[in-house]
């Protein structure tokens, strides 16, 4: 049985391969996977991975749902999928019902479209791609990461078949690319040379992939993932509006972890948009105009509730056209016209490890976590440290 969250318009049709909705059902089907409660359930390894976030956001989410300001989260929308870690954890944990994942690089977002619905075709692929060239390591390895860094889409090219060759180069590269790293400034793990400890094929485990891949499979199919878009954030937030109207406000909250503030242009293969002359702009993303886009829709145009997380820096809580404020302020007319609410804005700091090349070292580090959750329901303690005024 499906739950109509629609309004009967036909949404906007840029999104790649999401010209309408999966539907989704009243009860998703229950999750029977071993790695439901793991560790480890991402495939891709990301850039700015942090322990134990998913865990605190889930905690907050589980304190939201207990007080009477909210309803149960029935769509979790991450915007910024990248590892989608999150996601899958609070999935696999129960915290949450159901997840839309998205991203603007078209290699990441076909990586979960085709690890979602098309599990097997990947599974087969990735392991061809062990046993024939990252198994042996040394120059055949090498060779293999060459062409695949090196691989475009051809002229002519079905969408199936170019989806599925993008899902496969963005889970070879990332495996084998010095912290998962996708862009053309990482190289292979081990160096040209090959001389380090950790060679190139040292974070290729084929079994514990299939594993991974088999749960995101295991997920979309049940209905627990319930679709896969490839479209920036924006697109990704105002066509939840559209296509789950019925879950908004109070039954969707979406959870955005941005690239960092600082340094972000050199770890990611895509800005915030998607359009082509915009890629890889380090003047962007060094002026902050991308953050300060973000921040401006967070806080005026945003129709449910969110989450949001950065590397700490102060300047994420001091520029007004960030975060200073402390609620959120509908532009003219979206509060009465589309149901945009002034709901307080809670910030905490969270003490984590990183896992990030970008940074010096790994080891304890600070996170802000911005929320419009009810402030009454944001806990405090723990690992969550309040910034300014108790939020109370």
């Amino acid at each position: 049985m499906t739950i109509d969250t629609r309004d009967g318009s036909d949404p906007d049709a840029d999104v790649h391969g999401a010209d309408k909705p999966r539907e989704i059902w009243d009860v998703p089907g229950p999750i029977e996977h071993r790695l439901a409660m793991g560790r480890y359930q991402s495939p891709l390894r990301y850039p700015g991975a942090k322990s134990g976030l998913a865990r605190v956001i889930g905690d907050v989410l589980k304190s939201a749902q207990s007080s009477s300001a909210m309803d149960r989260i029935d769509l979790l929308v991450e915007p910024f999928a990248g590892g989608a870690s999150t996601s899958l954890r609070l999935l696999g944990d129960g915290t949450v019902e159901r997840a839309v994942l998205a991203d603007a690089d078209p290699m990441v977002a076909s990586f979960w479209r085709v690890a979602a619905a098309r599990t097997s075709e990947l599974v087969e692929r990735i392991s061809y791609e062990h046993e024939q060239f990252v198994k042996g390591g040394g120059d055949r390895a090498l060779a293999r990461w060459d062409y695949w860094r090196a691989w475009v889409p051809s002229a002519g090219m079905s969408e199936t078949t170019e989806e599925l060759e993008l899902a496969t180069k963005c889970l070879f590269l990332n495996r084998t690319t010095f912290s998962g790293i996708l862009h053309g400034r990482a190289g292979p793990i081990g160096g040209r040379k090959q001389e380090s400890e950790y060679t190139i094929g040292c974070r290729f485990n084929v079994d514990a992939l299939t594993d991974r891949l088999e749960y995101v499979g295991h997920l979309y199919e049940i209905g627990r993932i319930a679709d896969v878009w490839f479209a920036d954030w924006k697109d990704t937030l105002n066509r939840v509006v559209t296509y789950y109207k019925k879950l908004v406000p109070n039954r969707v909250v979406a959870y955005l972890d941005p690239p960092y503030i600082s340094k972000s242009w050199k770890l990611y293969r895509q800005s915030f948009a998607v359009k082509a002359s915009q890629l890889g702009n380090e003047a962007e993303w060094t002026a902050g105009l991308q953050h300060q886009r973000l921040a401006q829709y967070l806080r005026t145009e945003a129709r449910y509730r969110w989450i949001l997380s950065y590397d700490y820096d102060d300047a994420v809580l001091e520029d007004p056209a960030l975060y200073a404020a402390k609620a959120m302020h509908p532009l003219a007319g979206a509060r009465t016209n589309e149901g945009v609410k002034t709901w307080r804005i809670s910030k905490r700091a969270v003490g984590l490890n990183y896992s990030a090349s970008s940074r010096s070292g790994r080891g304890a580090a600070k996170e802000l976590l911005l929320t419009t959750l009810p402030p009454s329901a944001v806990p405090i303690g723990g690992r969550l440290h309040a910034i300014g005024e108790p939020d109370s």
